[in-house]
């Protein structure tokens, strides 16, 4: 049974857990280190299972793999965490009838990213509020106060993933205080500069290979532990992110391969995107273990 919106904020709380959908070496799904991810993220303590177009790769996936995808993520969980589900760049009608298949799955929320050159605030309101119709709905990206003003008034949009810049994101948590439950995307630093503003909830690649640094942070940001918090900042966060220059294929490979060398899964990528090198592995698991997140 699918959750409420009610329910849907409730539990959009402290580290998300992205699922960075992983494939084998040929490019088949990797179904068994899929599972190793979620069941990572829900023992380490997430209470959030959640597809994206980004991290999920979506964008390298079929319409039919991003359908079975979800309809994985949803088996998997057995109902242990938030579902949240995410639709590719599709037109209204494709729009909705995901969210059927969605619901009827048994998911229980689906971020909307809606077509790449819909920017007519007309359209873009009656797409959302058409998906909305279905069931409950997290906007994504950086919407203009326009469309945003237009939904204010529909139940089921419930939540919001800043996805913008810094200034936006926190404009727009002011703005719409206490209308939805917004959350973080990428860094714990993300997050923190976005807490003062009541930001609760926050995207943690640490939730799939290494839970203990998205528990430290949490438990230290709900005790008011500032010089925890900046430890886990300076010491992991930001020294892991930096990652993303020195390597071939940027932090979505870098995340990957950390997958691997902790026995979870496989670190290929569909190319064109790049996957972390076998003669890089040695190199990348060094600066992993300085920064303490693999042994």
């Amino acid at each position: 049974m699918s959750r409420t919106p009610d329910q849907v904020i409730e539990m959009l709380e402290g580290p998300v857990n992205s699922i960075p959908t992983t494939f084998l070496r040929d490019g088949r799904l990797d179904w068994r280190g899929i599972a190793g991810v979620i069941e990572t993220g829900i023992a380490g303590g997430s209470g959030v299972s959640l597809l994206t177009f980004g991290d999920s790769q979506l964008e390298s996936l079929s319409d039919d793999e991003t359908a079975e995808l979800t309809k994985f993520l949803v088996e998997q969980v057995r109902g242990r965490a938030l579902t949240v589900a995410a639709t590719r760049r599709w037109w209204t009608g494709k729009a909705v009838e995901f969210a059927r298949f969605c619901k009827d799955a048994g998911a229980d929320a689906l971020m909307v990213l809606p077509p790449q050159q819909a920017a007519v605030p007309e359209g873009l309101i009656a797409h959302y509020r058409a998906v909305a119709e279905v069931m409950p709905l997290m906007l994504v990206g950086a919407p203009r106060y326009e469309v945003l003003d237009g939904l204010l008034d529909a139940p089921s949009i419930c939540c919001f993933k800043e996805d913008g810049t810094e200034a936006y994101a926190i404009q727009t948590m002011q703005r719409y205080a206490g209308r939805w439950k917004f959350m973080t995307g990428g860094t714990l630093w993300r997050h923190c500069t976005q807490r003062p503003y009541g930001c609760r909830a926050f995207f943690c690649c640490y939730s799939s290979f290494c839970p203990r640094v998205a528990k430290r942070y949490w438990d230290a940001v709900r005790a008011g532990d500032e010089a925890t918090v900046s430890d886990v900042l300076n010491r992991v966060d930001i020294p892991f992110f930096a990652l993303d220059a020195e390597f071939a294929g940027g932090i979505q490979a870098v995340w990957r391969a950390a997958l691997e060398l902790k026995g979870i899964a496989s670190r290929w990528l569909r190319p064109p995107m790049v996957s972390v090198s076998d003669a890089d592995m040695d190199r990348l698991k060094g600066r992993l273990r300085g920064l303490g997140l693999v042994d």
